[in-house]
């Protein structure tokens, strides 16, 4: 039995495309033997035994090539992989195969959002945890695992006397937030106008305009536009001090004017709040006095959110002017309804700080090469100041240093593993045109007598 079997037979698909490598020469299609293990590589977040069951394999069954090809496509197809390998070969006592998958999962993942359906997320991801082996409680976006999802959905509502239909999709809810989000197939309403009334403090056009860009044409659900509302006009409120702004129950309409609905949003605006006690939390807490005087905060009767992010970007500048690129800077706060007060604190959250490695200098002849490098204030393993590249050659073109400067570009070159930056400084001109050099003792850009260099 073992000379009938005893060979490695690799088949390899990407989306749909097959290819076939072997690792000597092409051998007959498997016998039909037992399979006697199952494991899978490349695997991060879905479960082995999961990605076998999805697969249609099960050890004692019999396999061959038909089989086999037949399981990758199921994998291929159940829109959960970017791509789907297999071998296989005898088991050391010749007596069945041993099938190994090679995986690499698709990204990113999305968490599910119910809307118009009589059933709740929790209860449906309970659900498809049982039902569907691939499911780990968040989707790709692929077409193919909407529709999968989709169909589980179904199931489910079936068992519970409620069938219906049900669609998918990926749907943006805030800045850079997405979920899988499944509605009723038929679709929802879209919003055709948003209406106002309790606000004071904001105008009806302010409030429509920024509510406009995100909602109108928009499928309305409750859930959805209540998010919309907190991330679009919260920010306006919180500019004039109003921290516990609410918005009411929500009431909609079938539009007079177009196909859609009419959604009409009650306000309490509550109190203005002032600013309190502005601090610094967190890994940098020690240098309170330099990132206050860096962050600027203007004097404001109420506390104003607008000044304080601006505030806060000044400080994340600030850091990568010091060479920590990766730096952030959050703005957070206390509330203190008592006093009607805000206590603000901004957490700098610095990670590596990055040395200057290395510059090189490309387009220019070698005496212009010797110049700008003579001009360049950085040196190595000094603190990469990130704005000094495009500062450089700003200077470089508002003094002339060169006739007739066509593009100039910087690329730095960022080493996350040394925390290094090498720069590379790209010229360009013209042909005949004209290079001008500076003469011996004069001043070159980035090299001001009695100021700093910027």
């Amino acid at each position: 039995m073992r000379s009938a079997i005893s060979f490695v037979f690799l088949v390899f698909a990407v989306l749909g495309g097959v290819g076939l490598s072997l690792g000597q020469q092409a051998s007959p299609a498997a016998a039909n033997f037992p399979i006697l293990s199952i494991t899978v590589e490349g695997n991060r977040i879905l479960t082995t035994p999961g990605i076998a069951a999805a697969s249609g394999l099960k050890v004692g069954e019999k396999g061959d090539t038909p089989t086999f090809d037949a399981a990758r496509d199921r994998l291929l197809a159940s829109g959960y992989f970017e791509t789907v390998a297999y071998r296989f070969k005898s088991s050391e006592k010749g007596s069945g195969y041993d099938i190994a998958f090679e995986v690499q999962e698709m990204q990113p993942l999305y968490p599910l959002r119910i809307e118009a359906l009589p059933v709740t997320a929790e209860e449906v991801t309970a659900w498809l945890r049982v039902k569907d082996p691939l499911f780990t409680g968040k989707v790709p976006g692929t077409e193919q695992v909407l529709a999968r999802t989709s169909r589980g959905i179904e199931e489910y509502l079936e068992s519970k006397g409620k069938p219906g239909k049900v669609g998918g999709k990926i749907v943006l809810l805030g800045n850079q937030h997405y979920e899988a989000q499944f509605t009723p197939a038929a679709g929802l309403p879209n919003v055709a106008l948003v209406s106002f009334e309790g606000n004071k403090a904001i105008r009806n056009t302010d409030l429509q305009n920024a509510i406009a860009a995100v909602a109108f044409g928009q499928p309305y659900t409750e859930g959805n536009f209540r998010l919309l509302l907190d991330s679009q006009l919260k920010p306006l409120y919180e500019k004039s001090g109003y921290m516990r702004v609410k918005f009411g129950k929500l009431t909609t309409s079938p539009s007079a004017q177009v196909k859609g609905i009419d959604v009409h949003v009650p306000i309490e605006e509550g109190p203005q709040y002032k600013l309190g006690t502005i601090t610094v939390r967190g890994a940098m807490e020690d240098q309170s006095k330099h990132i206050l005087r860096v962050a600027k905060v203007p004097p404001m009767p109420v506390v104003d959110f607008d000044q304080l992010r601006t505030a806060a970007i000044r400080v994340k500048d600030d850091l990568r002017h010091e060479g920590y690129l990766d730096g952030d800077v959050s703005v957070d706060r206390d509330i203190n309804d008592e006093k009607k007060t805000v206590d603000v604190f901004f957490m700098p959250q610095p990670g590596p700080q990055y040395t200057f490695g290395k510059l090189e200098v490309k387009g220019l002849g070698l005496d212009g090469v010797a110049a700008v490098t003579k001009a360049w204030v950085l040196k190595t393993g000094e603190p990469f100041a990130a704005e000094y590249p495009e500062y450089f050659l700003k200077r470089v073109k508002e003094e002339g240093w060169f006739d007739n400067l066509g593009e100039t570009r910087a690329e730095p070159e960022i080493n996350t593993d040394t925390h290094t930056v090498n720069v590379v400084l790209n010229f360009r001109y013209e042909p005949g045109q004209k290079k001008k050099v500076p003469a011996p003792g004069e001043v070159v850009p980035g090299q001001i007598p009695g100021q700093p260099p910027y």
